[in-house]
């Protein structure tokens, strides 16, 4: 359920809102660690190959929180205002314009994997296996983005506890998948340090789709 945080005390909306995003930033953490965790168990060269991959993943990521809370500041006003329509245009413009940037922001990091991770020290050894885990995230990304782009707007009307529970869903999704992509279980095929990237793109698909239905069916935030 929606928050309204135009009135009330100050101190008990902050907490009522910080307690669920800090939760949901150990959920993101999470993502990394458990990835590393599962690969460091395929050798030297596939972890140190992951481990390559966190300044772009991070640079990547980092652009879109910041789109979010530009995101949440812009909707978040518009409902202070009294203005619903405004708000579910822009969390319908915003959602779609943060998908479209980060495809093509991954787009081209696709093309371009190899002189990158060059630049940033990769050897020969090692480039194949960043080849592996990149061309499967950098599909994963552009869903994360419209997916923090609609949870900004959930933020925005003051339900971060809605906000927790996504991300920690998309993160025990993430952590589930892991093993079974990377080692081959349940009569998957072993994919490596690939799986791990595959384990992303499915929670991300997953978890967005059904913020997709939630947000539009139930709580009617996009315009139509």
């Amino acid at each position: 359920m929606a928050t309204d945080l135009t009135t009330g005390p100050v101190a008990a909306h902050l907490r009522r809102q910080a307690i669920p995003m800090g939760l949901g930033l150990v959920a993101i953490i999470s993502f990394d660690a458990v990835d590393l965790f599962f690969v460091s168990q395929l050798g030297d060269a596939p972890l140190a190959a992951i481990s390559f991959t966190f300044p772009v993943v991070w640079l990547l990521s980092s652009i879109i929180i910041g789109f979010e809370a530009g995101v949440a500041s812009s909707i978040s006003r518009a409902i202070g205002q009294n203005d619903a329509p405004m708000a579910r245009r822009q969390t319908t413009d915003t959602a779609i314009l943060a998908g479209l940037t980060s495809f093509s922001l991954c787009m081209g990091g696709l093309l371009f994997i190899r002189p990158l991770f060059g630049l940033l020290g990769a050897t020969e050894e090692l480039l194949p296996l960043i080849h592996e885990y990149m061309g499967i995230w950098f599909f994963a990304e552009p869903a994360a983005a419209v997916m923090w782009t609609c949870l900004a707007s959930i933020r925005a009307r003051g339900n971060t506890m809605l906000e927790g529970k996504i991300i920690a869903t998309a993160a025990a999704i993430n952590a589930m998948l892991d093993p079974v992509f990377i080692f081959g279980w349940l009569g998957f095929p072993r994919m490596g340090i690939a799986g791990a990237a595959t384990a992303t793109l499915v929670a991300n698909l997953a978890v967005l789709t059904g913020t997709l239905a939630y947000l539009h069916f139930r709580l009617r935030v996009f315009a139509t």
